[in-house]
């Protein structure tokens, strides 16, 4: 059928609902120090970030995606996009760097956890530090492995540090 101006109000107000839930819910301070604080396994710690959808759980990165309204969070491909997003990404990665550093650097440089699917969702193997990242034309192809550290611990190409 037809779209109306009625369709037009109800998906305004259900985005809307969603940004405000999204919002106070998952981006507070604490939803950041609670998985660098709380979570000692790579793979509870980027559950808890990335969040559980089937569960109704955004986790920060994801709710964070909702802050901007410009950001379009359930568009991955639009999304970068929007200036944000390169400085989200960067909170993101800051707190990945902050909580490898927090207790054992020596040990969160060097384990992974999870599919190689989101949510594994299709469902897929592990995956593993040996896994190569290709990002076309911004990285030369390199393992996982490699970029787990930021400074270069790990023999990568990375050498910055958060202050």
């Amino acid at each position: 059928g037809a779209k109306t101006r009625y369709d037009d109000f109800v998906a305004v107000h259900i985005n809307q609902t969603l940004y405000i839930v999204a919002i106070s819910n998952w981006t507070k301070d604490i939803d950041s120090w609670d998985p660098i604080t709380n979570y000692n396994d790579s793979l509870w710690f980027q559950n808890r970030m990335q969040g559980d959808f089937a569960a109704g759980f955004y986790g920060m990165h994801t709710g964070s995606h909702f802050t901007v309204v410009g950001d379009p969070g359930g568009d991955l491909l639009a999304s970068p996009g929007d200036p944000a997003f390169y400085l989200h990404h960067a909170q993101i990665d800051r707190t990945w760097w902050i909580w490898q550093n927090y207790k054992s650097p020596q040990t969160r440089n060097s384990t992974l956890g999870g599919t190689i699917t989101l949510n594994n969702t299709p469902p897929s193997r592990n995956g593993t530090l040996d896994d190569v990242l290709d990002l076309g034309v911004l990285l030369v192809p390199t393992t996982i492995g490699k970029v787990m550290s930021t400074i270069g611990m790990t023999g990568g190409p990375l050498c910055y540090i958060y202050v």
